[in-house]
């Protein structure tokens, strides 16, 4: 649906308005504010005809009007222009993302906290979990009498581990020497370990094939999907603090559903994501959510995807603050993994 020039000016005052203030906004101080060239009337007019069309909602019979969900996805599809970080900004971002560190767990912690203090707004990374696709190290450490705990590093810097009962022949140089032949198998092959692999590895080991044969089934426990992504949530309590909030039940709900990393999972879910996606309070499959809006994106090193990042707030978003940022850290975070690795 095209609207003129003129409802697009208004439509965009309107948004911007009731974003800054979470206030009904009036003709009057539309056509003040904004130098339109037109009488007050004149905009209420042009307010009611974007009413009609459902991009404008009257709270109130004697209020001003606010964007409708239609409104807002209008704007973003159509109108939107992503604000620029200022180099100053950007230079910011860099600096406290790229500091040395070499786990990437503490780096994906890390890029949660500084996007939720950048934006205001709670920040979400979802980090992939690590299972054989993906193995960077394996390692199988004693502990004790008769067992082993086999310690499986994803690239991405997630750690499963599974305990093992071992035979009292094994000694601690066994295990050390097994974890070098495990990772010499990985090395130079990072993306895969294949089950035709794993079987390689049974009959090169059969004297030590009870040992393998449990470090192997606890490997194969982890290529089968067995442990989920990790979540990593920031700044619940710039949302909290937003004015929509105030109500105890929708406070409550909220909170509730920033516990459920089940959910947060499947509404980031989505394939193929290669640009910032914005969904907008009902867009969202979820009834628990469907106050809330998402700018999410994946990022990825070297083609391949490894997580998701993303920000959650309140209907009443700076999307085009919040999708410049997304993209801006994705981009830092990318490069970081990628050095690493």
């Amino acid at each position: 649906m095209n609207i003129d020039d003129r409802k697009r000016i208004i439509l965009e005052a309107v948004i911007k308005d009731y974003v800054k203030t979470a206030e009904p906004v009036g003709s009057r101080a539309i056509a003040k504010k904004y130098n339109l060239g037109v009488s007050p009337a004149t905009v209420r007019n042009e307010m009611a005809d974007l009413e009609e069309m459902g991009f404008l909602e009257q709270p109130h019979t004697s209020s001003g009007r606010i964007p409708s969900e239609s409104g807002f996805r209008y704007y973003v599809d159509y109108m939107m222009v992503k604000d620029q970080l200022t180099r100053q900004e950007e230079s910011f971002l860099e600096q406290i993302l790229t500091q040395k560190i070499e786990d990437i767990s503490a780096v994906i912690q890390r890029t949660a906290d500084i996007l939720a203090k950048f934006t205001n707004y709670a920040s979400i990374m979802v980090a992939p979990p690590a299972t054989t696709d993906n193995l960077r190290h394996i390692q199988l450490v004693p502990i004790g009498h008769s067992q082993a705990l086999v310690i499986m590093v994803s690239d991405v810097g997630g750690v499963v581990h599974k305990r093992i009962d071992l035979p009292e022949s094994i000694r601690p140089e066994d295990l050390e020497q097994l974890s070098q032949l495990f990772n010499s198998n990985l090395h130079g092959n990072p993306k895969d370990i294949s089950r035709t692999m794993l079987s390689s590895l049974r009959t090169e080991l059969l004297y030590r094939r009870q040992v393998i044969e449990r470090a192997l089934e606890a490997i194969e426990m982890a290529m089968g999907g067995g442990y989920q992504q990790k979540v990593f949530i920031s700044g619940a309590l710039n949302i909290v603090n937003q004015p929509e909030f105030k109500d105890f039940d929708k406070l409550r709900n909220l909170l509730l559903v920033l516990e459920e990393h089940d959910l947060i999972r499947n509404l980031l879910s989505e394939s193929s994501l290669k640009e910032v996606r914005i969904k907008i309070g009902n867009e969202n499959e979820a009834e628990e959510i469907k106050e809330l809006s998402l700018v999410f994106s994946s990022y990825e090193v070297e083609g391949r995807e490894k997580g998701r990042i993303g920000l959650i707030g309140p209907v009443r978003m700076e999307y085009w603050k919040a999708s410049a940022s997304v993209e801006k850290v994705r981009d830092i975070v990318q490069d970081v993994i990628k050095k690493i690795n």
